[in-house]
């Protein structure tokens, strides 16, 4: 493996009940990060994944989860 992995992903709820994608990333060392995803971001990831459900995200590499997380922050732009 190299560079960190989408090992997991997961529905949660966020502020005021807005669902979130919560995606678990392992990284070579064997350290854990988990990044909160928008609706936005979330979607782009499983767009870019080809995911149709969140269980599919594993095994991705973590430069798309940074890669949607920009398409989230670009809509301020």
């Amino acid at each position: 493996m190299t560079g960190a992995v989408i090992d997991q992903a997961r529905i949660a709820a966020a502020h005021e009940g807005v669902a979130e994608l919560v995606v678990v990333l392992v990284h070579d060392n064997g350290g854990r990060s988990e990044v909160a995803l928008d609706q936005l971001a979330s979607a782009a990831l499983m767009d870019a994944c080809g995911a149709s459900h969140p269980d599919q995200l594993a095994g991705h590499g973590w430069e798309k989860v940074r890669d949607a997380l920009g398409v989230s922050w670009n809509r301020f732009q």
